[in-house]
């Protein structure tokens, strides 16, 4: 069956894609674009997008059919494999004698041959062709004149080739609309505390992907939840770790660089759960689970995103100042970890509440952590917030707790 297909196309190059702007009818967009194909590194994440494409594009499936002046903007299409022709349109010296068409006209204007072999997929408008699939799905006729316009542009289904589109994707989908934290983590290919959060995620042992990490729009976890943190929570830990080394998180770094800077996460992480009990007793041990440690009321800060960014601070505070990382693991473990102890009531928990406190300075914490730690700290600012903390008023400053 002859599955040939002709497209007027307007060819163009931005940056170093090549790229070919066309329309498509709608029941061949059904036919050729695969939604499904996947340039993602984890295929967990690749789930996750997955999930939100169906819940938006059936949106667009109802808007499609109800409006008569519905209108799509154009999609990005990913095209490999197959043998795809490009023919430039050749116009003869009396076709528009009035006009002199120049090179650069004739080498843009064509037809796009694609022979049916080609694998296409939706690099920016997953949405629009899975809502064009499920409109026609349910009233095929009413589409038969639609068009959805696109740019065609080649990839290559290679490690680095979808390195490439990924980014292209991230391009579009970061740079030029505001997207949700999730989305961008998953996406983007030039943070590499995003790139690093992924790996994380998938490559690291003891979190076992899904089973311990979640993938929620927000770095926070619920009390009730089994699962250890969040990703988000991954990339904020990544962040504090790099600060020092790596600020150019709008630029891709070398491998080298993006090799380097894993080890310092994969390097925190196990020693984390190697050192610290809590964490030792869920992953390695598994004498315990994570409920034994994070309830409604209460539980380890360690089980909280912010107990955890208060530890990887306190760990690259330490080695800035001390060196000694097995030193930081046996300070670290003297401060209590329980949120109502002494340490860490009206400062992370609010105990009248019995719920987590609702404003936490960061930069409190920090400071107050470098005291727990015997380290260099604002010792005058440390006090002066400790006592609103605890609700006293400023001319009753209220003495720390002793370190452990």
């Amino acid at each position: 069956m002859d599955n040939r297909i002709l497209l007027p196309a307007i060819k163009g190059i931005i940056g170093d894609w090549v790229y070919y702007q066309t329309v498509m009818p709608f029941y061949e967009v059904v036919n050729r674009i695969d939604n499904d194909h996947s340039i993602r590194e984890y295929k967990s994440l690749d789930d996750y997008l997955q999930r939100e494409l169906s819940k938006r594009s059936k949106k667009i499936a109802s808007y499609l059919i109800r409006e008569e002046t519905r209108f799509f903007n154009s999609a990005v299409i990913g095209i490999f494999g197959g043998n795809p022709n490009w023919y430039n349109f050749a116009f003869g010296p009396t076709a528009v004698p009035e006009l002199e068409i120049d090179d650069f006209v004739l080498n843009t204007l064509g037809v796009l041959e694609l022979g049916g072999d080609e694998k296409l997929f939706s690099i920016d408008g997953q949405h629009r062709v899975e809502g064009i699939k499920q409109a026609l799905n349910d009233n095929f006729e009413k589409f038969q004149n639609d068009e959805l316009p696109m740019i065609i542009v080649a990839h290559r289904d290679t490690k680095e080739g979808k390195i490439r589109t990924r980014r292209l994707f991230s391009e579009i989908n970061t740079k030029a609309v505001r997207v949700s934290g999730l989305d961008e983590l998953i996406t983007n290919e030039d943070n590499p505390s995003d790139i690093n959060a992924r790996k994380i995620y998938a490559e690291f042992d003891y979190f076992e992907k899904d089973n311990f990490i979640q993938l929620n729009g927000t770095k926070q976890i619920g009390a009730e939840d089994s699962e250890f943190t969040t990703i988000l929570c991954l990339k904020s830990v990544n962040q504090i770790l790099y600060k020092s080394e790596y600020n150019f998180n709008n630029v891709r770094p070398s491998e080298k660089i993006l090799n380097s800077l894993y080890d310092k996460t994969f390097e925190f992480w196990s020693q984390a759960i190697e050192e610290v009990p809590v964490y030792r007793q869920i992953f390695i041990d598994k004498s315990k689970k994570i409920s034994d440690f994070r309830s409604r009321e209460g539980g380890s800060m360690l089980l909280r995103p912010v107990g955890i960014e208060i530890m990887a601070e306190a760990y690259v505070n330490w080695i800035a100042e001390k060196g000694s990382k097995k030193e930081f693991w046996n300070n670290f473990n003297k401060i209590q970890d329980n949120l109502d102890s002494i340490h860490w009531n009206h400062i992370l928990w609010d105990s009248a509440a019995q719920t987590m406190a609702k404003s936490i300075s960061l930069k409190f914490t920090r400071e107050y952590t470098k005291y727990l730690l015997d380290l260099d700290h604002d010792h005058e600012y440390i006090i002066e917030n400790y006592t609103k903390m605890k609700g006293e008023g400023e001319s009753t400053l209220i003495p720390l707790p002793e370190r452990p």
